[in-house]
């Protein structure tokens, strides 16, 4: 009897786990994220950092913070920049990289300065 209550609480301690598991589809770092006219990118890093190029010569690395999407594990949202004033919008979807014949998983938005720029992510290896 004591054995099947144990493993009974178990089963119980061990669901929690499982409901709050990331799935494979949702966005975290490492990524690789960048796109074309003009060339920016960014990374962000299992370090906390992003390190962000805009294309235009201006390069900085921060801290980032990453938040989930509340009723989709498709969507993250990011903050970083110098004053955490930079956000983008990570999706998983398919994105055609113009400056390359490979598709990449994810879709990125980038609200910079008084613009906004697109491209693709991929997870970094």
């Amino acid at each position: 009897m004591k054995l099947v209550s144990a493993a009974a609480l178990l089963l119980v301690l061990a669901v929690p786990a499982i409901a709050f598991a990331r799935s494979p589809e949702t966005p975290a770092p490492p990524l690789s994220c960048g796109g074309d006219e003009p060339y920016w990118s960014l990374k962000l890093g299992t370090d906390g950092k992003a390190r962000f190029s805009d294309g235009n010569g201006e390069n900085f690395t921060s801290l980032f913070t990453l938040q989930q999407s509340r009723n989709t594990t498709l969507i993250a949202g990011v903050t970083f920049g110098p004053k955490a004033e930079i956000r983008a919008v990570i999706g998983h979807e398919a994105c055609s990289a113009t400056n390359s014949d490979e598709d990449r998983p994810m879709t990125i938005s980038v609200w910079y300065k008084d613009g906004l720029l697109s491209g693709c992510c991929q997870p970094d290896s």
